[in-house]
């Protein structure tokens, strides 16, 4: 296997924090803003609890939000700024934190966690951000919602992703918009049994909600232990690519010796 590297020393990037009353105006124009977009920059729309928790900064800690968060990799990366545009005139956000940064910083953007947690998740894809979606997101999460998660994101696909490649490739379905990534923890170390099916139920809930929105599909790098069965993993593919894959399967691994994965089976496993 080969890999290409670019010379990549930094980007831009970062989040812009509204209030979680704009939620509706922001998703509207998030969702005209990507159309403009080069392939250069990547982008997400979150809804944000964070917990009261001392790791978290101070001007986030036990607040809500609606997040508009990217990354520019394009070069000079301080184009990125001028890509802002449509946001800053749309006004000034509760904390701004885009900025030029090293490739090593980049995963603040996302604001993971360094540390193991004990969190759920659950994934699913969506197709176009139409106005009823709009409603939705904001009645699931925003303001009066009581949402349970900590993050329900929408992080954009397209470009490269969109794009038929020149060879074969398993990189998997083509025809959504967005990853919509819910994830739930308890804001505490004292995490019972009872917080933990609330959080697997409202992750449910949310799918089953938005499912008029859905394609169908699954991403099969966020399936996750205890969120995947043969139906998931296959609906990450096309009809043709999965067929392909269970031929390379029958012809290197036909006793499925590999299959603490997202198991694609052999053919006669289907049997």
């Amino acid at each position: 296997m080969e890999f290409a590297l670019y010379p990549l020393r930094t980007v831009f990037g970062g989040n812009l924090f509204y209030s979680l009353e704009q939620s509706a105006e922001v998703l509207e124009l998030y969702n005209r803003w990507i159309d403009t977009l080069p392939d250069e920059m990547t982008t997400a729309v979150a809804f944000m609890n964070f917990p009261p928790r001392p790791q978290v900064p101070e001007p986030l800690r036990g607040r809500s939000f609606i997040a508009v968060r990217g990354c520019y990799c394009g070069d000079p990366p301080d184009v990125g700024e001028e890509l802002l545009r449509p946001w800053r005139e749309f006004g000034e956000p509760l904390v701004d934190m885009f900025r030029v940064m090293p490739c090593r910083e980049m995963d603040m953007i996302s604001m993971n966690p360094v540390d193991p947690i004990g969190a759920y998740t659950h994934v699913e894809l969506l197709g176009e951000l139409s106005p009823e979606a709009i409603d939705k997101l904001v009645a699931l999460a925003g303001v009066g919602s009581e949402s349970a998660l900590v993050t329900l994101e929408l992080r954009q696909l397209g470009g490269a992703l969109a794009r038929p490649p020149a060879d074969l490739s398993p990189i998997g379905r083509r025809d959504s918009r967005f990853i919509m990534y819910g994830l739930g923890f308890s804001p505490t170390p004292e995490a019972t049994p009872e917080v933990a099916q609330r959080l697997q139920e409202h992750l449910v809930y949310i799918a089953e909600e938005m499912r008029p929105y859905e394609t169908g599909a699954t991403f099969v790098n966020f399936l996750v232990v205890g969120d995947w069965d043969l139906e998931r993993t296959r609906a990450s593919y096309s009809p043709e690519d999965w067929e392909r894959l269970v031929e390379l399967k029958d012809r290197y691994d036909p006793n499925n010796l590999f299959r603490f994965n997202r198991n694609i089976p052999p053919s006669w496993a289907r049997e």
